[in-house]
């Protein structure tokens, strides 16, 4: 049996696997150009709930970056295709 992993209490809490707060995922996507960011960006988008995606990423990030990120959002890829074909029809894109 392994041991278990006590996360810190400011872990984010779609955060089960890792120890990530806040602060530190804001550091992690504040550079679109750095080689983790689209794993980054995709893991938020995969685990967190819509509504806490838009804390970190906005809209037109997610739009310049899907061709990137949709191979890599697994079973929300979907999701995040209605989304964005739901604000290029509002013509929020």
């Amino acid at each position: 049996m392994q041991p278990t992993v006590t996360l810190p209490k400011d872990n984010l809490d779609f955060a089960w696997d890792r120890h990530e707060t806040e602060a530190s995922l804001r550091t992690k996507l504040s550079d679109e150009t750095s080689a983790t960011w689209l794993q980054t960006a995709a893991w938020l988008m995969r685990e967190a709930r819509t509504e806490q995606v838009w804390r970190f990423l906005s809209l037109q990030q997610i739009h310049q970056n899907f061709p990137q990120l949709s191979p890599l959002l697994g079973r929300q890829r979907p999701i995040w295709d209605h989304l964005l074909r739901a604000a290029h029809e509002l013509g929020r894109l």
